[in-house]
C-alpha cells in the first residue's frame, strides 16, 4: 500500500498547482452560473471540469501504472500498452475541455455587430 501512496504523492506534486487552479475555476464558474450565469458560464464550468478530470487523470496514471507492473505481473511493454489508452483518454478528455472554454470565451466576449440592411437607416 505503501508503494501506491508513494507513486500517487509522486504523481500529485507536479500536476498540484493545475489541480488547485481548475478546482477554483469550477468554484468559480459555479459560482457565477447561480448568479445568473448564461452560455458562457455553462461551457466555463463544463470546460474547467472536463480539464479538473483530466489532471485528476494524470495523476492517478502513476499509481495505475505501479499497480500493473507489481501486482498484476505485466511486462513493462504491456503496461505501456495500457497506459498509452489512458493518455489517449486524457488528451480526448482536455481537448473537449479546450473546446468548451474557447466557445466560452468567445460567446462572452465575441461582440459582433449585426448585419446592417443597405438603405435602412
Amino acid at each position: 500500500m505503501e508503494m501506491y501512496t508513494g507513486a500517487v504523492i509522486g504523481g500529485l506534486l507536479p500536476s498540484a498547482p493545475s489541480l488547485v487552479g481548475w478546482i477554483v475555476v469550477v468554484v468559480l464558474a459555479s459560482i457565477m452560473l447561480r448568479r445568473g450565469g448564461g452560455r458562457a458560464e455553462r461551457f466555463l464550468l463544463a470546460g474547467a471540469s472536463l480539464m479538473l478530470v483530466q489532471s485528476l487523470i494524470t495523476t492517478l496514471t502513476a499509481a495505475l501504472s505501479t499497480w500493473l507492473i507489481v501486482d498484476w505481473g505485466m511486462a513493462n511493454v504491456e503496461a505501456a500498452s495500457v497506459l498509452g489508452m489512458f493518455g489517449l483518454i486524457r488528451g480526448l478528455v482536455g481537448l473537449a475541455g479546450i473546446i468548451c472554454l474557447v466557445y466560452a470565451f468567445w460567446v462572452k466576449f465575441n461582440k459582433a455587430k449585426p448585419a446592417r440592411i443597405e438603405g435602412v437607416h
